[in-house]
């Protein structure tokens, strides 16, 4: 989780925000057909004028992302190709899973620990 955070923090501090669309889905099913994810392909322009296309892997089920949609990036400077949603789930998400799944494993290894939790 630590790492995750200090990695991604890197990530916003080096990075630029841009307005980007929509321009293609990608569609995958789960292993048993019951559930479509749906990952959006966004063309975004940097401030120095290039035109950048890159996959998000924030990916949602149903309709969520239509052709032609205005979305919000964060790209890195240097390597515009690095880029994801300027959004709180997408930027952060991750690290905060990684720290609550942190903090339940070391709430039950120190309840059993201290003879809170009973074995």
């Amino acid at each position: 989780a630590g790492r995750h955070f200090i990695g991604r923090l890197a990530f916003v501090r080096s990075s630029a925000v841009a307005s980007g669309v929509v321009v293609a889905v990608r569609e995958e099913r789960d292993g048993m057909e019951a559930q479509r994810f749906r990952y959006p392909r966004v063309r975004f322009r940097t401030a120095s004028g290039r035109d950048v296309i890159f996959e998000s892997g924030m990916a949602r089920g149903g309709d969520a992302w239509r052709i032609g949609e205005t979305v919000s990036v964060r790209h890195r400077l240097d390597d515009p190709e690095m880029a994801e949603f300027d959004t709180l789930a997408a930027l952060w998400g991750p690290t905060l899973l990684f720290a609550l799944l942190a903090a339940v494993f070391l709430g039950v290894g120190a309840g059993l620990w201290f003879g809170f939790i009973p074995v």
